[in-house]
């Protein structure tokens, strides 16, 4: 081999042997990059939980400044999520009490009247609304939910009494209708409609029920009768339920037939039953309310308003409202009520994916069920907040389970 031949040998053998050395030290270093990110990764994790906790020490080691209350303990992680949050912006430390009394508007007068450890601020459903502001237990919505126009407007007219803005609105829940997919040709247009189907089509083998409702609850029932009754109020405390005779027989009429079709068992029904039955496909098709949808997620089904009962009766809905209000009564309204904007606005976008609760401010991009849910709530009845309300609720239960 020439001299000059076994130069350029030897220069290629030094390249080849360079490049792999700068290959294995770019591997080597890889290997390095990600055990270090790895380790990062893991400090930051570890800061994180490290940091939180020294937060949860720190809230819990502070002295209250505001109590709330609330009665519905489906919000409770929300609620101590948003007083720990609100105590890391402003210092201010909220308590949240969950008091499930029977008299929870009865027990916040009397606490209030006796000066002992009284909430500065809590949580209602907008049928209360009217006896807690007859207490003197609410103080007036100076801000008017200024700081968020994309409130519901039946949330804030559900918020209001005798004009004035009073609640902070939170969440609400109304009544949907549900139904298994496969088994319908076309949306079903009524009740009687999905009865005449039904008659006609075999569903599958495992389905028991062709509708679920909880009848125990005149919640779920209103829909049957909504058609020939609506609420008349002139004046406070008083509220004249007002019937269309020839409708409401008719409605009672349609129920009572239907009821065969149906074979509900008013003694085992429930709201949890009813969601279980579905899931597992015994049942067709149910009505349920818009807090239990976060239930059926990942499941394969349809979501619609609830439909008439039949050509002529038509149906609807009534909604209740959950609100925060602040206790007039209290000497620190200023912060109770920015703790109640923080947690109704601020809050908002956490509200139901903790808790399952729709928000009254609805997502920026709502998917199908959520649009659903709330084009429902908005056109509703609203549970009327009047004390002698009470008493229809009562006696339409009460005729409903007759039929049972």
């Amino acid at each position: 081999m020439k001299a000059s031949q076994k130069k350029i040998v030897s220069a290629l053998l030094i390249c080849i042997l360079l490049i792999g050395g700068a290959v294995i030290v770019s591997r080597e270093a890889g290997v390095i990059s990600k055990a270090q990110m790895t380790a990062d990764t893991e400090q930051t994790a570890t800061d994180k939980t490290q940091r939180a906790a020294e937060q949860d020490a720190a809230y819990e080691a502070a002295k209250t400044d505001l109590i709330f209350w609330y009665e519905d303990d489906t919000y409770a992680p929300f609620l101590e999520e948003a007083a720990k949050e609100y105590y890391l912006k402003t210092g201010v430390k909220v308590s949240p009490e969950c008091r499930n009394t029977i008299d929870y508007i009865g027990d916040i007068y009397d606490k209030t009247m006796q000066d002992e450890a009284f909430p500065d601020v809590y949580l209602i459903s907008g049928d209360n609304l009217e006896e807690a502001y007859l207490y003197g237990l609410v103080a007036v919505n100076e801000s008017g939910t200024s700081k968020e126009t994309s409130i519901l407007p039946q949330a804030k007219e559900a918020s209001a009494y005798q004009g004035k803005l009073l609640g902070y609105p939170l969440s609400y829940n109304t009544c949907v209708f549900v139904y298994q997919n496969g088994y319908f040709e076309t949306v079903p247009t009524s009740l009687q409609a999905i009865i005449d189907y039904s008659d006609e089509n075999e569903p599958a083998e495992n389905v028991e029920y062709l509708l679920e409702w909880d009848v125990n609850d005149a919640f779920y029932d209103f829909p049957f009768v909504a058609n020939s009754v609506s609420f008349e109020k002139y004046q406070s405390e008083s509220m004249d339920v007002v019937y269309d005779e020839g409708l409401y027989q008719k409605d009672l009429e349609f129920f009572e037939a239907i009821l065969e079709s149906f074979s509900i068992d008013a003694s085992k029904v429930s709201e949890e039953g009813i969601i279980e039955n579905f899931l597992a496909g015994r049942t067709l098709c149910a009505i349920i309310d818009t807090d239990s949808l976060y239930r059926l997620e990942g499941y394969d089904y349809s979501l619609m308003q609830i439909p008439n009962l039949n050509e002529e009766l038509v149906t609807e809905t009534c909604a209740i409202t959950d609100m925060l209000v602040v206790n007039d009564f209290s000497e620190k309204g200023e912060q109770a009520a920015d703790f109640a904007e923080y947690v109704t606005i601020d809050m908002s976008g956490k509200l139901h994916e903790m808790t399952g609760h729709y928000s009254v401010i609805p997502s920026a991009e709502p998917d199908v069920t959520e649009q659903t849910a709330y084009q429902t709530y908005e056109t509703a009845v609203p549970v009327p907040d009047s004390q002698d309300a009470k008493d229809f609720w009562v006696n339409l239960q009460e005729t409903i389970l007759k039929y049972f």
